[in-house]
Order: C-alpha cells, then sequence, then structure tokens
C-alpha cells in the first residue's frame, strides 16, 4: 500500500551546512522539500520538514522504516536532532503561501 510520509525535524547546535547535507541525506531517502501537486507546480514544504511516497505492509511499518532511516542518517553525521515522521494511507495535502 502506498503511504504519505512527513518529517519534521529540527537540529540542535547545527550551521546553515549541516542542514543543506540533512536536507540531502533525506532526499536519498525519497524525503524531498519540493513535491509537485495534483494540479502541476510545484509546492515548497515548509523549513525542517520533507516529505515523500513510501510503499509498505501498513503505516506503522512505514512509520518505523522511515524514522529508522532518518535517525541511522543524522547519526552518521553526528546530530544531535528531534524527529517526527507522521503517516498517512488516505492522503490529500494542499499547500500555499501568504
Amino acid at each position: 500500500m502506498s503511504y504519505f510520509v512527513l518529517c519534521t525535524f529540527d537540529l540542535k547546535n547545527a550551521n546553515r551546512q549541516d542542514y543543506e547535507n540533512a536536507y540531502a541525506d533525506l532526499e536519498e531517502l525519497g524525503l524531498k522539500r519540493v513535491i509537485v501537486g495534483d494540479q502541476g507546480g510545484n509546492v515548497v514544504i515548509p523549513t525542517t520538514t520533507v516529505t515523500g511516497p513510501f510503499t509498505g505492509a501498513n503505516a506503522s511499518a512505514v512509520r518505523d522504516f522511515v524514522r529508522e532511516k532518518v535517525k541511522k542518517a543524522f547519526a552518521a553525521r553526528r546530530f544531535v536532532s528531534e524527529i517526527f515522521v507522521l503517516v498517512g494511507d488516505n492522503w490529500a495535502w494542499g499547500g500555499a503561501t501568504t
């Protein structure tokens, strides 16, 4: 089944390059800062949040898989972080700027 994953994070005592490295690692996992909307066009996800579609047996399994991948990627860079992963199976989302 396909799931929509949203991951938000905060890096403690990090600089701009640390955040750029984090975003690069997350993109390799399939979690992106910019996604394409249903009607086309790019939607920019707010800062320190990434998202992407994943498949798995159930929402809990996908949550655990993504959370562990993010933890490993951040641990490899010795980041001290807070991570929150949300998984939805009947997804609808919208973005806007003001």
